[in-house]
């Protein structure tokens, strides 16, 4: 079943469009401001998102930035925009900003109707892709499960980087695609240091996450080391970059 989330402020609209978007395949869920859209976002997985920009509580630009970095549960997922009929946005310029496709306020259900049809058709072809892909790359009869098997222990800690499940003194952390990756650097260089701008690069790279920079890096090393209780081991190395520590050097300072 997929799962639609509408972000429109005008609720008589958001009703309708509900209506419209829910059938065998779909259930279109609603809400009408940026503080129910983010709480929305945070605790549950969506395969689409329409956003309307002009929230009453906020912007909802806002919440396109924060799709692209990764800080939601739903990743890599189309976001159509809904916008006012007073500008013509620049598709290159969105795309950039991680929406997939626009509307026009005023707008026929009917044509938006089609754009989110079309879109969870396209999803699906990609996912069928990367199932076969992955297969490939694994090989038939191959030892090792399509899951993977690539957990790393280290001292309290486990981390499976196939599954995306970690855990911190057998307590399970949830940590969104950034930093995933930035986990998966730090360990698999343990005891080397990671330059700032070439762990800014790489994170974009692997992540598909454009909008990270060193301060935007500095606060998503500092979220990880809280959310793992990991201080003694994700170091700072001022004016250079970053670390995992080594078990015998966990206890310097940084």
């Amino acid at each position: 079943m997929n799962r639609l989330l509408i972000i429109e402020a005008d609720f008589k609209l958001a009703e309708r469009l509900c209506r419209a978007l829910t059938d065998n395949d779909t259930h279109a869920f609603s809400c009408g401001t940026f503080e129910s859209a983010t709480a929305l976002l945070e605790s549950e997985q969506y395969q689409q998102i329409i956003i309307d920009t002009e929230l009453p509580d906020g912007d909802g630009n806002d919440i396109i930035y924060e799709l692209g970095l990764g800080l939601y549960e739903s990743r890599d997922v189309p976001v159509i925009l809904v916008v006012s009929n007073d500008r013509e946005p620049d598709m290159s310029e969105l795309r950039r900003q991680g929406v997939t496709d626009y509307i026009t306020k005023p707008f026929n259900i009917s044509v938006l109707k089609a754009k989110v049809w079309t879109q969870f058709k396209r999803g699906k072809r990609n996912s069928s892709f990367r199932a076969i892909s992955r297969f490939e790359a694994i090989g038939a009869g191959s030892r090792r499960s399509m899951i993977g098997e690539h957990i790393v222990a280290i001292d309290d800690y486990v981390f499976n980087f196939d599954s995306g499940e970690y855990s911190a003194a057998g307590r399970n952390v949830r940590l969104n695609r950034v930093e995933q990756c930035l986990l998966r650097n730090l360990v698999e260089n343990k005891g080397i240091v990671l330059k700032k701008k070439a762990l800014v690069d790489k994170l974009k790279l692997e992540s598909g996450t454009l909008y990270i920079d060193e301060e935007i890096l500095a606060e998503v090393v500092h979220t990880l080391s809280n959310k793992l209780n990991a201080n003694n081991y994700i170091k700072t190395v001022y004016g250079i970059g970053y670390l995992w520590a080594l078990t015998e050097d966990k206890n310097m300072s940084g």
